[in-house]
């Protein structure tokens, strides 16, 4: 939701005063994220700038009448000293993302006293944090004892005296058992092959039916086809770079899968990547024709993707935001004011288009 706001200087060094209008929200547990326009670390933690958005808590938010003010210390006031303009986003809990504006940054007196080399990363910070409540130590589980050993048994010693061993045979009738058990298996053997096998090999083998053939397997009717998440969910889990995930995504958008470019496209641009956030945003953009991938669109979340690539310097972003809000539409109200403001930053970076368009404004 668009909102307005200003920044005022306090008189002491490092301490300033936020005050956001047009703002319909609970001043408990509000968030705010900072996006400066130079260099990749560009989201403002408490302790340094980083990659990844962050959500900074300040001290204390109040409601006077219209007006939601938060105050800001040194955390947040020093580090955007020399900073012009940044973009700024409030977040509630429980709801999300509320408001989004970019905002021109005073300069003030800075405390001092921050150290900007160190860096954070969790995703939502406290600019002053209690220190946690200490926490009572589990008591320790008391060992568990081995089961008891069995009793030994006794052991068991017969008298070699009482002991008789086995019966002995003596050695002939042995010899002789053994040779009548021989002449019976050799006379058993005799019998067979000269019954059976002589007289019933020939008709047996003419006989014999041929071997069915093996059959040959039918292919899986009852194999699913991979969805589109699931492809998409595959090559992420590889952990590819947000470069590889834009190239990915602009080749399945080339083979006319717009589905799986589109998930790609989010994936990159949500961790940062100033292309990717840029195509992301024609997905919604109401001035496309016709809609991309058949999105319906959405000027609010166009204009914040192209909102965030353009802060990070691209020049196509920054005269698409200011097309998109020169007309409006699609949910967004028209804002000549920040039209114009992107359109100059563009053609300062020598895009052509973005010049026709200054040329084409209203005087």
């Amino acid at each position: 939701m668009p909102i307005r706001a200003s920044v005022e200087g306090l008189p002491e060094p490092g301490h300033a005063i936020l005050r956001v209008s047009d703002l319909d929200a609970a001043p408990e547990g509000l968030a705010i994220s900072i996006q400066r326009q130079q260099g990749p670390d560009s989201h403002l933690a408490d302790d340094g700038w980083r990659r990844t958005e962050a959500w900074l808590l300040p001290e204390r938010v109040e409601r006077k009448r219209d007006m939601m003010e938060f105050h800001l210390g040194p955390e947040i006031c020093d580090r955007l000293a020399g900073i012009a303009t940044v973009r700024l986003r409030v977040k509630e809990p429980d709801i999300g993302v509320v408001a989004t504006t970019v905002i021109a940054w005073p300069s003030m007196l800075t405390s001092g006293a921050t150290d900007s080399s160190s860096r954070l990363h969790d995703d939502t910070v406290r600019l002053h944090r209690a220190a946690p409540p200490p926490t009572e130590a589990a008591p320790e589980p008391e060992p568990e004892l081995p089961p008891p050993l069995p009793p030994p048994r006794p052991e068991l010693r017969a008298s070699r005296a009482l002991d008789a061993g086995p019966p002995r045979r003596s050695g002939a009738a042995g010899w002789l058992i053994a040779a009548i058990v021989l002449v019976a298996i050799a006379g058993g053997g005799y019998y067979a092959y000269m019954t059976y096998f002589q007289k019933k090999a020939g008709p047996a083998v003419a006989e014999a039916p041929s071997a069915p053939a093996a059959p040959t397997p039918s292919p899986d009717l009852g194999a699913a086809k991979k969805s589109v998440r699931d492809r998409v969910g595959e090559y992420l889990a590889t952990k590819p770079t947000p470069e590889a995930t834009l190239a990915k995504a602009r080749d399945e958008a080339k083979a006319g899968d717009m589905a799986a470019a589109f998930l790609l496209f989010r994936h990159a641009a949500e961790v940062g990547n100033p292309a990717a956030q840029l195509e992301l945003a024609t997905f919604y953009d109401p001035l496309a024709t016709p809609a991309r991938g058949g999105f319906t669109a959405d000027g609010a979340r166009a204009a914040d993707w192209y909102e965030r690539a353009a802060l990070a310097g691209n020049a196509e972003a920054q005269r698409k935001l200011g097309l998109l809000l020169a007309k409006g539409g699609a949910g967004l109200a028209a804002d000549a004011a920040k039209s114009k403001t992107w359109l100059q930053q563009a053609a300062a970076q020598n895009d052509a288009d973005a010049k026709k368009a200054l040329e084409a404004l209203p005087k």
